[in-house]
């Protein structure tokens, strides 16, 4: 290690460098005795040593410790949904290849994985979502140790592809579908269908609604991305009449988790399968289709962040004309 001189236009000032582990490491010419570079310098390479030293000792994490982190910040700050995903997809994985030391763990053990996992959904007649998701919520897992723990290891899912998709497109109710199960529901679970087939709403949205949010000729939907995240309104038009509540009043307060008698009414008519979710496909379509409303103003509606998400949505508008 050494400081060096050098005369400036202010006067002479001292800078430091040296050579560690093959990197070179130096200062600008800032400081005004060769000291004070001396102790800047000193610093420095302390700085060097200990995160050397940490890196090395975070190398040793397990990948069970990993994943345990993980989880514990997923279920603070996320759905419990994407939650209890992640801890599928970890389980497999950790059955799969143990309880190995991170820096151990190659893309090929990833992959390998993974090709195991769509050949398993192949043998049951499905897609590879499931094999895409898994990958997603690997490739966050290593992304946050080596963010939050600074180890200085290569993410191994880093070049792996993610699986071909036989994308299909969502199945859109016909009118006399709805009709029928209308037919089946008391007033309460009629007033939820129909609420959700002209708002366009999620469940949780729908569940929600107060009073407060009620007003001529539209309603604000509000949702969460994540669990500890903002609710963020919208306005979206309705010409259905609701009851008369209290500004602090649930409408819908008969249900607190997701309701199950749509799909139980539809699957007692022998219908072909469709829940709320589909209604909200229905209503999207509706809007770019029959309404002629802007791509971009049905994403609003919709409460998406993506375009490339709402036009997933507009795949089927032809099956609507008529229906």
């Amino acid at each position: 290690m050494a400081q060096y001189l050098r005369k400036l236009k202010k006067g002479a000032r001292w800078w430091y460098k040296f050579d560690f582990a093959g990197s070179t490491y130096f200062s600008t010419a800032i400081y005004s005795t060769k000291n004070e570079a001396r102790k800047a310098e000193n610093r420095r390479y302390d700085e060097i040593i200990n995160r050397q030293h940490k890196s090395s000792q975070k190398s040793y994490l397990r990948l069970l410790e990993a994943i345990n982190e993980r989880l514990d910040y997923i279920k603070t700050k996320k759905s419990n949904k994407y939650y209890y995903d992640c801890k599928k997809y970890y389980k497999g994985l950790f059955d799969y290849i143990g309880d190995k030391l991170l820096f151990e763990i190659t893309r090929n053990d990833i992959n390998k994985y993974l090709l195991i996992m769509s050949e398993s959904l192949k043998s049951k007649n499905k897609d590879n979502y499931a094999a895409n998701a898994a990958l997603r919520v690997y490739k966050a897992l290593f992304n946050y140790v080596i963010q939050n723990h600074e180890v200085e290891i290569k993410n191994p899912c880093i070049g792996i592809s993610l699986f071909s998709i036989n994308r299909k497109l969502k199945y859109i109710p016909k009118r006399k579908d709805i009709d029928e199960v209308l037919e089946m529901c008391d007033s309460e679970e009629r007033l939820l269908i129909t609420f959700i087939e002209q708002t366009g709403a999620r469940v949780s949205e729908a569940l929600r609604l107060t009073g407060a949010d009620v007003s001529p000729g539209h309603v604000i939907l509000r949702t969460r991305k994540s669990r500890n995240s903002d609710l963020m309104p919208r306005r979206v038009p309705l010409t259905l009449e609701l009851p008369k509540i209290n500004d602090d009043e649930r409408l819908f307060k008969r249900w607190n988790n997701r309701p199950q008698f749509l799909e139980v009414f539809v699957k007692q008519l022998g219908q072909r399968t469709w829940n709320f979710h589909n209604l909200r496909h229905r209503r999207a379509s509706i809007w770019a289709n029959l309404e002629n409303r802007p791509i971009y103003e049905v994403m609003n509606l919709l409460g998406h962040k993506n375009l490339s998400t709402t036009q997933g949505y507009l795949q089927m508008l032809e099956i609507v004309a008529g229906s």
